[in-house]
C-alpha cells in the first residue's frame, strides 16, 4: 500500500467520521459526558496512553506546579491497578493486617474498552480545574478499521478543549504504519477546523518512549520549541523545520538532531496541517519509564515488554501542564472574543438607533428642500436673479415645511436660522439691485470699447478673435442675465448688450470691411429710437463708445499706407536677394524678410507682389525636404577613391552603402537643410572597409553643408585635396525673386 492509498483511506475516514458525529462539534456532540475540561489523548495501540495517565498521577503527587486529585472511584481504581502492575506491587493480609509485597512488574494489558477518567488538576497551587479524559483501545482511531466505541471516541475528541497526539517512535521503522497514524491525526484535525481555518483548541504532539531515540538524555530535551522560538509556529513547515534543527540546543548534539529531524520529517503531513494555523502548539519528547523496557515475549500483532526495574519518568507532566495552561488561556481569549462580538453587535444596534434621526434628516427632510431650490436655480442656469415669483414661492414653501418639522425643531434647531435667511432672500428679492449689477457689466463693456488697447486681438493666421479673461468674463456675466422670462427687464437689456458684443467682434475680425462699422451704427441708432425710455445710462454710454471709437476709415488708411511701404520695400529687396550668392541668406534671412512684407501687403491691391513672394517661399521651403543632387569627383589624388554618406545633423555615419566614388564619374546624393555630409578618402592599396576605416575622413557640418562640398575638400591628415563639382552648381538651384 503506497502513501497515496493511505491518504485516500484517510479522506474516506474523515468523511465517515463527519457523518457519524450526529451533532455539530460546537454543540457538545451526541454523547453524554461528565462536566469538566475535556482533555483528549489521541493515540493508537501501544502508544502509551494508559501508562502515561498512571505515571502522570504518581509524578504529580510531589510536584509543585501541577497536582492531580482523583475525584472518581473508577478512575482511582484504574490508576491504582495500573500502578501496582507497573511497579510490581502486590497485597497480602495476615490476621486483618494488609501489607505490600514485591511482585512481578508488567505493563497493564491493552485497554479493551473505553474508560472515563475524572480528576482535578491544580495549577501552580492556585487554579483548580475539573478534568475529564478518556482512555480507549488504540485501534478505535485507526483509519482502516472501526470498533464499537469508535463513534464515542470521535465524539469526545471532536469536542475536546485540548488535544495530546501520542506517537510511538517504534513505528518510525514501519513507513506505512507511520503514515497511517499520521493520516489518522490529520483526519482528526480536519474535523476540528477544515479548510485551513484557525485551530480552535490547544494541540500538542507527544513523542512517547523518547528513550528509544538516539541522543535523548533527559529533561532539557523534553520541550522542542522554547519560548524564544515560538514565532516559528506561525511560519510554514519548511521554515519551522529549518529553524528548529538549526537552533543551538538541537544542532549541538548530532545524534539528537538526527532523531528530531527523522521524527519531524516522518510526521511532516501532520505538522504541515498544524504549523501556521495556531500558536497554541508544542512538541514534547517524554518517557514514561525513563529507560527502554525489557522485551519478554510476543503476542498476536505486538511484542510484550516488561517495565525496567527502576522507573524514572522524564517529561511526563510537561505536556499536561502546558495543555492545561493553554486551555485556561484559550478560554479567557474566547470569553473576550465573545464579549467583543456582543459589544460590536450592541454598538451597531446603538449606531443604527442613534443614526435614524440623522438619516431621516439628511437623506429626506433637508434634501427635499435643497433639491427643490437646486432644480429651480439650474433651470435658470445658476442665475437666481432671473427666477420668477412663482418659482421663488415654491422654494420658500419647501423650506417652510422643512422648518416646521418636529425632527428639525427637536434635534436640529441650529439649522433653523440658516433656513430663515434663505426664505428671506427669496421672499424679499430686490430687482433694483440686479439691474445695478447688469449696468456694471455693461459699463465694463463700454470701457473696453473706449480703449483700443483693450480690444480683442486678431489672429492673422485664421482671422479668429483672441479673447482675454476679462472679455470672457463680460460675455459670461451677460449670459447669466440672459435667462428666464424673455419679457423681463434683465433679459431684454442683456439681449441688446450681447448683440453689441457680437457686432463688435465681427468688426474687429475684418476692420477693412466698412459695412461692419455701418451695421454697428445702424443698430445703435435703432435702439435709441425704439427703446429711448428703456435705455439706461450705461447702455447709452456703450452705444456712444461704439459709434465714436471704431474708426474704420482711419484704420483703412493706415493699412493702405503700410501696404504701400511694403510694396516699395519689396522692389528694393528683389535686387538684394538675387545678387547675394550665400545660401544662408537666400534660404534664411531673405525668407524671414519676405514673410514680414507678405503680412503687410494688401492682396486686393498688390496681388502680383504677393504671388511673387509666395513662389519664392515655396521654392525655399523645398530645401527643407531631402532632394537629389548630382556631383562628380573631378580630382582624387593618388588613384584613390571616396565614400560619401549623408546623415541627420549630429548623427554618425553607418557606411552601410558599400559603393566607391571614382574620379571622373557622376554620382548622386540626397540632402536637406541641416544634414551632415561625411566624406572618406581611401588611398591606393588601402584595405577596403567601405568608409568605416578610411585613410582620412572629413565631416561637412552646418545648416548648409551641401554648399561647402562643392569645390576643394582638404584632408589635412594626408595632406591631400579632392575637387568636387555639382551638375548644375548648387548655387544655381537657389530660388530667385521675380514679379
Amino acid at each position: 500500500m503506497g502513501f497515496a492509498k493511505i491518504f485516500k483511506i484517510f479522506q474516506k475516514g474523515a468523511k465517515a467520521a463527519s457523518k457519524s458525529k450526529g451533532k455539530d462539534a460546537g454543540s457538545g456532540g451526541g454523547m453524554s459526558w461528565p462536566e469538566g475540561i475535556r482533555v483528549g489523548v489521541y493515540g493508537h495501540a501501544n502508544s502509551g496512553k494508559t501508562v502515561y495517565f498512571t505515571v502522570l498521577n504518581e509524578e504529580c503527587k510531589i510536584a509543585k506546579d501541577l497536582q492531580i486529585s482523583v475525584t472518581d472511584n473508577a478512575t482511582s481504581g484504574e490508576f491504582l491497578s495500573n500502578f501496582r502492575s507497573i511497579w510490581g506491587l502486590g497485597v497480602t493480609s495476615d490476621v486483618g493486617t494488609m501489607v505490600d509485597q514485591r511482585g512481578e512488574q508488567r505493563f497493564p494489558d491493552p485497554s479493551a474498552s473505553g474508560k472515563i477518567l475524572q480528576f482535578n488538576a491544580i495549577l501552580d497551587r492556585s487554579k483548580k480545574l475539573s478534568v475529564v479524559s478518556y482512555d480507549y483501545p488504540g485501534n478505535s482511531v485507526s483509519i482502516s478499521e472501526r470498533t464499537d466505541i469508535t463513534e464515542k471516541v470521535t465524539d469526545f475528541m471532536d469536542n475536546a478543549d485540548g488535544l495530546l497526539f501520542f506517537f510511538d517512535p517504534k513505528t518510525l521503522q514501519a513507513e506505512l504504519q507511520t503514515q497511517a497514524h499520521v493520516a489518522s491525526f490529520v483526519a482528526q484535525l480536519e474535523r476540528l477546523a477544515p479548510l485551513s481555518s484557525r485551530l480552535p483548541v490547544p494541540i500538542a504532539l507527544v513523542i512517547t518512549k523518547a528513550d528509544l531515540l538516539d541522543g535523548f538524555s533527559g529533561d532539557n530535551q523534553v520541550v522542542l520549541v522554547p519560548p524564544d522560538m515560538e514565532h516559528v509556529l506561525a511560519e510554514d513547515f519548511e521554515r519551522f523545520l529549518d529553524e528548529v534543527l538549526s537552533s543551538n540546543r538541537i544542532s549541538s548534539n548530532p545524534a539528537w538532531a538526527g532523531s528530531v529531524r527523522n521524527v519531524l520529517v516522518k510526521l511532516r503531513e501532520f505538522l504541515k496541517v498544524v504549523v501556521g494555523r495556531t500558536l497554541d502548539f508544542q512538541v514534547f519528547f517524554v518517557s514514561n519509564t525513563g529507560q527502554p523496557p525489557q522485551k519478554i515475549g510476543t503476542d498476536v500483532g505486538r511484542s510484550i515488554y516488561k517495565p525496567p526495574e527502576r522507573i524514572s519518568p522524564t517529561g511526563v507532566k510537561e505536556p499536561f501542564y502546558w495543555l492545561m495552561n493553554a486551555i485556561v488561556r484559550n478560554r479567557k481569549i474566547s470569553f473576550f472574543r465573545k464579549l467583543s462580538k456582543y459589544a460590536a453587535v450592541l454598538s451597531i444596534i446603538w449606531i443604527i438607533i442613534f443614526s435614524l434621526p440623522f438619516l431621516w434628516h439628511f437623506m429626506y427632510l433637508l434634501p427635499k428642500a435643497t433639491d427643490t431650490e437646486q432644480s429651480v436655480v439650474e433651470q435658470y442656469k445658476g442665475n437666481v436673479i432671473n427666477t420668477s415669483q412663482e418659482d421663488r414661492r415654491r422654494i420658500t414653501n419647501e423650506y417652510d415645511r422643512y422648518e416646521r418639522s418636529l425632527t428639525v425643531k427637536w434635534l436640529f434647531p441650529r439649522f433653523i436660522p440658516p433656513t430663515d435667511r434663505i426664505q428671506n432672500f427669496y421672499a424679499k428679492f430686490n430687482m433694483a439691485e440686479a439691474v445695478q449689477q447688469l449696468d456694471r457689466v455693461i459699463g465694463r463693456f463700454a470701457s473696453v470699447v473706449a480703449d483700443s488697447t483693450l480690444w480683442p486681438k486678431l489672429n492673422p493666421g485664421d482671422n479668429s478673435i483672441i479673447l482675454t479673461d476679462e472679455h470672457e468674463s463680460i460675455v459670461s456675466d451677460l449670459d447669466a442675465f440672459h435667462q428666464g422670462d424673455e419679457k423681463s427687464e434683465l433679459y431684454t437689456r442683456s439681449d441688446r448688450a450681447l448683440q453689441y458684443w457680437d457686432l463688435f467682434t465681427r468688426y474687429i475680425a475684418n476692420r477693412a470691411d466698412t459695412a461692419a462699422y455701418g451695421v454697428i451704427v445702424e443698430q445703435v441708432q435703432l435702439n435709441e429710437r425704439t427703446y429711448a425710455r428703456d435705455l439706461s445710462r450705461a447702455e447709452q454710454v456703450l452705444g456712444q463708445a461704439l459709434v465714436t471709437n471704431l474708426k474704420v476709415r482711419t484704420q483703412r488708411k493706415v493699412q493702405q499706407a503700410v501696404a504701400q511701404r511694403a510694396g516699395v520695400e519689396l522692389d528694393d529687396l528683389i535686387q538684394k536677394i538675387n545678387s547675394n550668392p550665400r545660401a544662408s541668406y537666400r534660404l534664411g534671412d531673405a525668407v524671414s524678410e519676405l514673410r514680414r512684407i507678405r503680412a503687410q501687403l494688401d492682396p486686393a491691391v498688390d496681388a502680383q507682389s504677393v504671388q511673387a513672394i509666395d513662389r519664392y517661399l515655396r521654392e525655399a521651403d523645398k530645401w527643407n525636404t531631402r532632394r537629389s543632387f548630382t556631383f562628380k569627383a573631378e580630382t582624387i589624388p593618388g588613384q584613390g577613391h571616396l565614400h560619401v554618406e549623408v546623415t541627420p545633423g549630429g548623427k554618425d555615419a553607418t557606411w552601410s552603402d558599400q559603393s566607391q566614388i571614382l574620379q571622373g564619374f557622376e554620382y548622386s546624393l540626397e540632402w536637406k537643410i541641416g544634414d551632415d555630409i561625411h566624406v572618406a578618402l581611401d588611398t591606393l592599396n588601402a584595405p577596403e572597409m567601405w568608409g568605416k576605416s578610411a585613410s582620412d575622413k572629413k565631416i561637412l557640418t552646418g545648416k548648409y553643408s551641401l554648399f561647402n562640398m562643392e569645390g576643394e575638400i582638404n584632408f589635412e591628415n594626408l595632406g591631400k585635396t579632392v575637387t568636387i563639382r555639382f551638375n548644375p552648381p548648387v548655387n544655381d538651384r537657389l530660388p530667385t525673386l521675380t514679379k
